[in-house]
């Protein structure tokens, strides 16, 4: 219960946040009529989104398996983190369009000095979130919360760039290149959302794997391999292993082939000690283990 009030503060403190950047870069972005502040409203809002999807998602994974979901809500979790990465690639798709006509249309900003200013107030108060975001995320080992403190140093980053990208329009418009000056904001944006895609792509990657039942990570499946491996003396063989993950979840799925000679008693003993070692080494697992007297013809043994 702890750790889900701990969750749901987090929650708050990311919805807060995001609320007073989006209001901060959108007013000073519609003022100054700069693309790249609206790119900073826009993935504030995001945030700011994804944070009442957020605090939703955490009551469902709390709750328990029922008759609809056997296996519990915990892909709720990955369920979110993916909506969340496709809003952020969508809206940076959306803000490289507008600042191609930015390009082709030039149109300076009104000011530089204010921008540069909220944007780094924007990025100081980022830094602070994306902090405890990060504490909560190790203390609770939530996959939701530590992908919206990804998004947070990502957001964190966008907003000190801006901050650096106006500071350099200030400091060639005071050296008088008054051509370039109104390509600087479009082409800043663009950059900057570009690097936003990629980073949502390589964060986000795993977590649609997940949602599609792939298997867990590679440090994952290994120490499931470690335990299995130990228990290959005590049974014939193994039949099959799947295991997939929701959230912090782990479905482990393995089929022993046992000796005929073993007796209902020893099987369970097996069954529950490896059920029991594999725990020590995967805490949140959820293991299912059968066996087989021999393995059927034209299967291979792993």
């Amino acid at each position: 219960m702890t750790k889900q009030k701990d969750q749901f503060l987090a929650a708050r403190i990311s919805i807060l946040g995001a609320l007073i950047l989006f209001i901060i870069s959108a007013v000073v972005g519609i003022a100054v009529d700069s693309i790249t502040l609206i790119l900073d409203a826009s993935a504030s809002l995001v945030i700011l989104a994804t944070g009442f999807l957020m605090r939703f998602s955490i009551k469902k994974v709390h709750a328990p398996p029922d008759d609809l979901y056997n296996f519990g809500y915990h892909k709720y979790e990955s369920l979110t983190v993916v909506i969340q990465n496709v809003l952020i690639v969508a809206t940076c798709a959306i803000s490289i369009k507008f600042a191609i006509q930015d390009i082709v249309h030039a149109d300076d900003v009104h000011s530089y000095s204010l921008p540069a200013i909220a944007t780094f107030f924007s990025g100081v108060l980022g830094i602070f979130i994306l902090f405890y975001l990060k504490v909560i995320a190790r203390k609770t080992d939530s996959q939701m919360i530590r992908a919206a403190s990804l998004h947070w140093l990502s957001d964190t980053v966008l907003s000190f760039g801006i901050c650096v990208g106006f500071l350099f329009g200030m400091f060639m418009q005071n050296m008088g290149y008054a051509r370039i000056l109104p390509y600087i904001d479009p082409v800043m944006s663009i950059l900057l959302a570009l690097f936003f895609i990629l980073f949502t792509l390589k964060a986000g990657t795993y977590d649609l794997f997940e949602l599609l039942d792939a298997a867990p990570r590679e440090s994952i499946r290994g120490k499931i391999k470690t335990v299995i491996d130990l228990y290959r003396p005590k049974s014939f063989g193994v039949h099959r292993l799947r295991a997939r993950k929701a959230g912090k979840k782990i479905f482990i799925d393995v089929c022993f082939l046992v000796r005929d000679n073993l007796t209902i008693n020893q099987i369970e003993e097996l069954a529950e000690s490896f059920e029991r070692d594999l725990k020590t080494h995967l805490p949140d697992s959820d293991v299912v283990v059968y066996f087989k007297s021999r393995q059927p013809k034209g299967s291979d043994e792993k």
